[in-house]
């Protein structure tokens, strides 16, 4: 199907007189943005149709409103936007008026694309491209695309509310600017295996160890990270290795590819959505398993910029949790000698799933499923909140991490002690059904499930009493994994998917299908058990296990 859209593109490119025809190009205008109206028209609770015809160079726009969009008759526009900051100059710009206009129902947008943007930026897939809200100051909103007419060269997508839009590809420029990032990281390299000590004084003997749990293995990362736009990154920040912080830093390089799929060159992958605006990662091969999520920040924040009700996911694992694994040794003489499985320390590991309330003046409140090692219970609490004027963001229960420039998305994770903690919000409101998740996604999960492997063992050997030694205890490794897939959801409730799993640093394809449902309130289900929420337009979902003992969390956002 890609190469067919291709060609298909390839035909517009060299056709005459339709298509993505030639109509201009050039680097973006350091001049002011100028917007002149192409199209006008009064539109009322009824519905209508806007379209830009004639000889304007945003011929074939138009926006449809539907029954409801609109409370009453409103002068609705189509302007060409000239000169708009940070859109390259070889794309059209079109903003929807009146500005700041939040429409009832969603209205379909539909903008094309001239074919230069294509050819300089080497995009050769006409099916990759979005429709993308762009917002000053802010990184753009990813639309999700309803239609794709390749004979027109336009692409159609759903709206919110009016504004400024473009049709934007993925290349390197895609990611530029100032993110804030969190990880989470699993690596048995970070220390020395745990041991089990133990005291025979005598046979007959009988008695139970502490196993202790592995903390040294975990930790989670924060900060920020620089995108120059043409394959170049810099970045630092704090890890929090088994609760003990330090700072960290480096450089890079980075791509992006053709369908959204990022690069790092220091082994992580991942996806990032058109308008830039946020991406994901994971380590898709090798013993470390990590899971990354990144929002691009801006300034002029406060606490005002985190205000209504979000849906949260959320994982960490706590070695100050208890009580400890045990082993029992039984025997009535010696010599000794024994293989003894190693519980796996499903205590330590927990899921959440909350709706939290934030006042927009530093309070908060939240409700949720916590699920502790396969025991679900209801939680609640409050706090207070901080959000600093880089965008900065706080909890008062030791959370820190970044706010996404229009607030709808933010990220959290703890940057000292314990426990180990990574966190992803998306801002809950709108009207949301099954067609709300509609297309294809990159999505990326991480879990840890003690059923996904054998349990490890301890060699343990007693030639004589007394006897007082130490036995290493293996990491449980296979119990971990990273996974990165592409998930197509229909729009009415069913879904497929492909990737690569990393279980333990052994890597290998795997793909399913399933059903899912959306409430009206945005909470969506899956048939695998997870739970989690959608962002209103469709870009972005997070999802995590409210029950069971498989614990996971998961980030998708739109290919």
């Amino acid at each position: 199907m890609r190469v067919l859209a291709a060609c298909l593109a390839l035909s517009l490119l060299v056709g005459c007189g339709s298509g993505f025809e030639a109509t201009g190009g050039g680097d973006a205008s350091p001049t002011p943005p100028v917007s002149i109206i192409a199209a006008s028209q009064v539109i009322d609770e009824n519905g209508g149709t806007l379209a830009v015809t004639g000889s304007s160079p945003i011929a074939g726009t138009q926006a449809v409103f539907p029954a409801g969009a609109l409370a009453g008759p409103t002068t609705v526009t189509l302007s060409h936007v000239t000169g708009a900051a940070g859109v390259p100059g070889d794309v059209l710009v079109v903003e929807l008026g009146p500005a700041g206009t939040v429409f009832s129902q969603p209205v379909t947008v539909t903008l094309k694309v001239l074919p230069q943007y294509l050819t300089s930026r080497g995009i050769s897939d006409p099916t990759t491209l979005k429709l993308v809200a762009l917002s000053a100051g802010a990184a753009g909103e990813t639309l999700r695309t309803v239609s794709l007419d390749l004979s027109k060269g336009t692409v159609s997508a759903q709206a919110t509310r009016a504004g400024r839009f473009a049709v934007l590809g993925y290349t390197n420029a895609t990611l530029s600017g100032t993110y804030g990032f969190n990880f989470t990281i699993m690596d048995a390299r970070f220390g020395s295996p745990g041991t089990l000590n133990v005291e025979v004084p005598d046979t007959p003997f009988d008695g139970t160890f502490a196993v202790p749990f592995p903390g040294y293995a975990f930790a989670s990362e924060m900060g920020t990270i620089a995108f120059d736009g043409a394959g170049n990154y810099s970045w630092s920040g704090i890890r929090n290795n088994g609760g003990t912080p330090v700072a960290v830093s480096g450089g890079g390089i980075y791509s992006v590819s053709g369908d959204g799929s990022m690069t790092l060159d220091i082994g992580p992958v991942g996806n990032v959505l058109a308008g830039g605006s946020a991406f994901v990662l994971v380590s898709p091969t090798g013993d470390v398993i990590e899971l990354g999520v990144g929002v691009k920040i801006a300034g002029g924040y406060s606490n005002a910029s985190l205000r209504g009700s979000y849906g949260v996911a959320h994982y960490s694992s706590d070695a100050a949790a208890g009580p400890l694994n045990t082993i029992r040794l039984n025997f009535r003489r010696t010599p000794f000698s024994d293989a003894v499985d190693v519980p796996f320390p499903a205590y330590a590991f927990t899921t959440e799933l909350r709706s939290a309330t934030f006042d927009g003046a530093g309070n908060y409140t939240w409700s949720g499923i916590r699920n502790r090692g396969g025991s679900s219970s209801s939680v609640t609490g409050s706090g207070t909140y901080a959000v600093a004027g880089d965008g900065s963001l706080s909890l008062d229960s030791g959370l820190t991490g970044h706010l996404l420039a229009d607030g709808s998305t933010f990220i959290l994770t703890a940057a000292s002690g314990q426990p180990i903690e990574i966190g992803v919000g998306l801002r809950r409101g709108g009207t949301f059904s099954a067609a709300s998740l509609g297309g294809t996604y990159a999505l990326v999960f991480h879990t840890s499930d003690p059923a996904g492997a054998a349990a490890s063992t301890i060699d343990i050997s007693i030639p004589r009493t007394p006897f007082s030694g130490e036995f290493e205890v293996p990491f449980p490794l296979p119990a971990f994994s990273i996974e990165r897939r592409s998930v197509t959801f229909n729009g009415a409730g069913s879904y497929t998917w492909s990737g690569i799993r990393n279980r333990g640093g052994v890597s290998s394809p795997v793909s399913g299908n399933g059903t899912y449902a959306v409430a009206g309130d945005g909470r969506l289900t899956t048939d695998g058990g997870l739970a989690g929420y959608v962002l209103a337009g469709g870009s972005t979902f997070v999802l995590t296990s409210t029950s069971g003992q498989a614990l996971r969390i998961g980030v998708g956002i739109l290919r």
